[in-house]
């Protein structure tokens, strides 16, 4: 979902450009349950979001106890129910796909129209892309009738409080470097960013995906085989 604008009336979506596009992994984080899945989610997208947000934008600092660590929202009713949309899919997906990360792309991008015939076509030019693999330990996702299904994924070695405090530990470590690494790119790349030409709290559409990073690994390499394989066409004499 993203804060775009509907489409009118014969208007068309065309193909999205990424030349030109800067593209940030995140390092990967694993988590031990669900609600960490949430609290982690909801701190890395909105700390970027907050960052690129050029608009007027209202604050506020959220405390995570678990991790020791403070984060600023933008107190943005649009973009807290983005959020929350894709942290609850994010969930199912990983429910439904126990012991697997899932790829979480955040991305920009500015909105150009094209005439073509009798209608206007969008054109989406990325301009930047954010991409963080998540993996959960243990998943709890809601089903049908209202109940809960627990996945487990772990050993008895879990049971271990020693392991789990270190376990702790080692995220709430790299939480804070996924962290530094948004916050000195945002300040370190600033020459890709389109003019602001909307007034809205966070200036830019932005989309946010999910999906299996193996499959979209996969997906590269089937193009990048494609490309070196496929030959020239003849000059006819």
């Amino acid at each position: 979902l993203g804060l775009v604008r509907p489409r009118e009336e014969g208007e068309t979506r065309g193909a999205a450009t990424m030349s030109n596009c800067e593209v940030v992994s995140l390092p990967s984080l694993e988590v031990e349950h669900a609600h960490q899945v949430k609290d982690v989610l909801r701190c890395v997208l909105h700390t970027v979001l907050f960052n690129r947000a050029l608009g007027l934008v209202r604050p506020r600092e959220v405390d995570l106890e678990l991790f020791n660590i403070t984060y600023v929202q933008c107190v943005d009713r649009n973009v807290e129910r983005t959020i929350e949309e894709k942290v609850s899919a994010v969930l199912t997906w990983l429910g439904k796909n126990p012991g697997k990360p899932v790829k979480v792309s955040l991305k920009f991008f500015e909105k150009r129209y094209k005439q073509a015939w009798f209608s206007k076509q969008e054109e989406r030019l990325y301009w930047e892309e954010w991409n963080l693999n998540i993996a959960c330990k243990q998943t709890e996702t809601l089903v049908s009738g209202g109940g809960r299904q627990r996945s487990n994924t772990t050993s008895g070695d879990t049971n271990d409080l020693q392991e789990h405090h270190e376990r702790q530990v080692r995220l709430q470590s790299l939480l804070r470097v996924v962290l530094t690494q948004i916050l000195k790119h945002v300040n370190d790349k600033k020459e890709h960013i389109p003019p602001v030409v909307s007034s809205d709290t966070v200036t830019f559409p932005y989309e946010i995906n999910i999906g299996d990073p193996e499959n979209a690994q996969s997906s590269l390499v089937a193009l990048k085989k494609f490309i070196t394989q496929t030959k020239a066409p003849q000059m006819l004499s």
